[in-house]
């Protein structure tokens, strides 16, 4: 399922375990092997990835062989699949919730991902299928994977990783629960509700596991917290760091919007009334006025994609992304003023 293609506009994220010292002897981790480089489609966007595994440096540490991954990266897709884990949900909602077709659900991801300059064929929407039959399948066959039980074995156990995806707001959640060291899905459940005692359903599979537990991580959800505190009481617990970080940014990136909202507002107006004139000017001008205008429709039309660029929680705000190519389109007209083209 490997596409060997450009995207237009890419992401490009870096991504490391939570854990930053060593259970054990309270050595700070060091990276210590690329577990994956590729690129994975989401309906957010197209994300070139880089996730690099950690270690202990000790190899006289127990905890030395563990390799810690990031809960963040192994959320955004399946292993080896190119299209994220919320394409994978949204076709099975529209499947067995909305009971669509397999061409009417091409077609709304199609739609989906057009905006993103993406394609996706029909054959790859009975792929994702069958990839969300598994997912809820995945707490049934953990228990008699020997492989997967040896190697939880050589780690000592496994860190317990809780996340809710919500391919839509207002839509059912499908939580999955990982083995954070492994990347392995231990258990996946569509559910309406996220009380304490819904949760603990959701990780009973993982009870039933029987296998030690090191650790466990989950968002600040409350219902969460006391999941993991009932379960396993002595067992440390991290909050996931990327959803900290995104509820501490929520003030700046809300300001930010608006700020964004503003320019919009003051500038797009102005931006069409110029392409509009333009337009109209272009088919009685001379060839080089015409070819002129044309020039200057594209610095309007640079204007108007930075106006548009989005932000994404925590670290990417919109107009501090869109200053630059502003700057740029300013810069570059100054320099034509001053040579007498404009």
């Amino acid at each position: 399922m490997n596409h060997s293609r450009s995207y237009a506009q890419v992401i490009r994220r870096w991504y490391r375990p939570v854990e930053h010292e060593c259970p054990q002897c309270g050595r700070t981790l060091r990276e210590a092997v690329a577990l994956s480089r590729r690129t994975v489609i989401t309906l957010g966007g197209v994300i070139k990835l880089n996730h690099a595994g950690y270690r202990c440096p000790d190899p006289q540490c127990v905890g030395h062989a563990r390799t810690y991954r990031s809960v963040e990266a192994d959320a955004l897709a399946l292993p080896h699949f190119t299209y994220g884990l919320d394409i994978v949900l949204l076709v099975g909602r529209l499947r067995l919730r909305e009971h669509q077709t397999v061409d009417e659900i091409h077609q709304e991801v199609l739609r989906r991902l057009e905006p993103l300059g993406v394609k996706i064929a029909r054959r790859e929407i009975l792929y994702l299928f069958e990839a969300y039959c598994t997912l809820l399948r995945a707490s049934s066959e953990a228990k008699d994977d020997q492989e997967w039980l040896a190697q939880v074995k050589k780690n000592g156990g496994i860190i317990v990783s809780v996340d809710g995806i919500q391919p839509e707001k207002g839509n059912e959640t499908v939580y999955l629960v990982r083995d954070a060291l492994t990347g392995r899905v231990l258990a996946a459940e569509n559910v309406t509700s996220s009380e304490t005692a819904v949760m603990k359903a959701l990780l009973a599979p993982v009870v039933a596991l029987k296998v030690k537990v090191l650790g466990t991580i989950s968002d600040a959800q409350e219902s969460e917290l006391k999941a993991v505190e009932e379960l396993w009481p002595q067992v440390p617990h991290q909050v996931c760091q990327f959803h900290a970080l995104r509820d501490a940014s929520q003030s700046a990136f809300e300001a930010d919007k608006q700020v964004k909202t503003a320019m919009r507002k003051h500038l797009q107006p102005k931006v069409r009334a110029v392409r509009k004139q333009l337009k109209k000017q272009i088919p009685g001008a001379s060839a080089e006025e015409a070819r002129q205008f044309a020039v200057l429709d594209d610095y309007a039309s640079g204007i108007v994609t930075a106006l548009n660029t989005d932000g994404l929680q925590p670290f990417k705000y919109a107009t501090v992304e869109a200053a630059p190519a502003l700057d740029e389109v300013e810069a570059s007209l100054q320099q034509l003023e001053k040579r007498g083209l404009l």
